[in-house]
């Protein structure tokens, strides 16, 4: 509702593609102009008037700028994800700068501009005010269930129609054409666990873990080939080997010497290439894995205020390192129609969530703007338990 997709979706494909073709030119053009101080050492006028020298210099400008360019989109992509989780479960309709950088970990200034620049490029459905960010979510039906009147946004958000006093209020929300109602009724147990989860998050898993187990696999290929090298310097049965052999065209120490160095250099450059691809298919591996296990247990949980501590065990890691993974799922889209939110001083795991009471038992005054499960009437000042329950899909 508040991601721009198909601008997203080309803007993934632009950043693979910046990182695919800077890498892979990187490293060969850095590898030939190594090999050719070698091979050409003390040779200047050679090593400035080969064919692969400006290559080299043009690469070793363009290739990390195109790097840095996707990398900060990419992170931009994951944070406009995070920011739309935030608003899909947002009650009010309203939300300030510093609530955002409580629960991004950032500056309030870098909230700022980081919503207006992807107003213009990831986003939509907001408008940003002078604290904060006020939501512009397109209804097509918003009516009170009790009644028939027709409720405003705003109204909406707050949970009491103007008219009767009902909260039993519906909105028709362009958002997967999903009702979304406040109700007096409470539904029973959740199973939908499909509903918190990437749509294809097993095929990615795998994927993920395939390209994480082959980078492994050919970066040790190549430190076999690395080390198989050094220990062939100075093998006279080799060099004689080679020598002798007439399909190798090789007469001389010193052209074995160089092959022997180039596989060094060509394999040490594999390994640089490698690395990234290696990290990025453990670290999304990773990802998938918190979130299928975040999902099964969301699905079962009643709350929709979740505590970090609450979590389901995964790998023997903390509760802190529990929550940077969920809030990294979340960013990466793994993790979907669930938030982290900041609730009396702490941060928790936010699902989708409704309100199932309208007005105060002790003295009838209305509820509004709630937030949390618990809420202190503004009036009385009683504390009402049990005011926002979790959503069933």
């Amino acid at each position: 509702m508040y991601l721009l997709e198909s601008r997203i979706k080309k803007l993934k494909i632009k950043n693979i593609a910046f990182a695919v073709i800077a890498i892979f030119n990187l490293v060969f053009s850095v590898y030939w102009q190594f090999y050719l101080v070698i091979r050409y050492a003390g040779d200047l006028f050679t090593l400035q008037h080969a064919a692969n020298t400006p290559a080299f210099f043009f690469w070793i400008i363009v290739g990390p700028l195109m790097l840095i360019e996707a990398s900060i989109s990419a992170k931009n992509i994951w944070d406009a994800r995070f920011y739309s989780s935030y608003f899909e479960g947002d009650l009010d309709g309203y939300i300030t700068a510093e609530e955002l950088s409580e629960v991004m970990g950032k500056k309030v200034s870098k909230i700022k501009k980081q919503l207006k620049l992807f107003l213009k490029l990831y986003m939509k459905n907001y408008s940003i005010t002078e604290d904060g960010v006020k939501l512009a979510s397109k209804t097509v039906e918003c009516e009170c269930m009790k009644c028939g009147a027709p409720i405003q946004k705003r109204i909406y958000f707050t949970g009491t129609c103007q008219y009767c006093g009902s909260s039993d209020l519906r909105a028709r929300v362009l958002t997967d054409k999903k009702f979304y109602s406040i109700s007096n009724e409470i539904k029973g147990e959740s199973k939908n666990y499909d509903y918190y989860t990437y749509k294809n998050l097993q095929t990615h898993m795998i994927r993920s873990c395939l390209i994480a187990c082959f980078s492994l696999l050919f970066i040790a290929l190549c430190l076999l080939g690395i080390k198989t090298a050094i220990f062939r310097f100075g093998d006279k049965e080799y060099y004689r080997s080679i020598i002798l052999d007439v399909d190798k065209h090789m007469q001389s120490y010193e052209l074995i010497t160089y092959d022997l160095i180039e596989t060094i250099i060509r394999d040490c450059f594999f390994i640089l290439g490698l690395i990234p691809a290696a990290v990025v298919g453990i670290k999304a591996t990773s990802y998938a894995k918190i979130s299928h296990v975040c999902s099964e247990f969301f699905s079962k949980c009643r709350s929709p205020f979740i505590k970090p501590a609450d979590l389901p065990d995964y790998k023997g890691i903390n509760d802190t390192r529990k929550l940077a993974l969920v809030r990294k799922s979340i960013r990466t889209g793994y993790l979907k129609h669930c938030t982290i939110e900041k609730h009396s001083g702490d941060l928790e795991i936010t699902l989708g969530k409704k309100i199932v009471k309208d007005t105060c038992p002790s003295c009838g005054a209305s509820i509004t703007g709630a937030v949390s499960e618990n809420y202190k009437c503004r009036y009385c000042n009683q504390k009402i338990m049990g005011v926002v329950v979790k959503k069933h899909f």
